[in-house]
């Protein structure tokens, strides 16, 4: 089946450290409702979904972050729901060569809930207009 949006809302917040006081800091977050329609006439549910995360940028070149979201499907049956979290750190050896580890975790729930991790690590490298990235 086709799903097609027809209306709904996201609203949005950015709270960076000129708000908080706290240099490096940044907060976010939203939540939206989309009305979801199957083949564009019908009404079928709404989609509600909700973010909130963080990132700090410390001093010495080491900048942590972390993000939750949820997706409520609005159905019934099947799956019903995802629950995520991200986590990320990146520490700046000098101007021009960087580390970073990133986690991802991913919940569906359903009858059987399924789980899903993904991690990474990251290096680059730039020099002038030259860059190298390995993941």
């Amino acid at each position: 089946m086709a799903h097609k949006k027809k209306g709904g809302f996201d609203v949005t917040f950015d709270a960076t450290s000129d708000i908080l006081g706290v240099d490096g800091l940044n907060i976010y977050g939203g939540v939206a409702d989309i009305e979801q329609y199957v083949n564009g006439s019908a009404f079928s549910v709404n989609i509600k979904g909700k973010t909130i995360g963080a990132s700090y940028a410390a001093p010495m070149g080491l900048t942590l972050g972390y993000q939750w979201s949820e997706e409520d499907l609005g159905r019934a049956t099947g799956a019903l729901k995802y629950t995520n979290h991200g986590y990320g750190v990146t520490f700046s050896i000098n101007d021009d060569l960087s580390i970073g580890y990133n986690l991802y975790k991913s919940t569906q729930d359903n009858d059987t809930d399924v789980d899903l991790e993904a991690s990474s690590f990251q290096i680059a490298y730039s020099m002038g207009g030259l860059s190298l990235r390995i993941a």
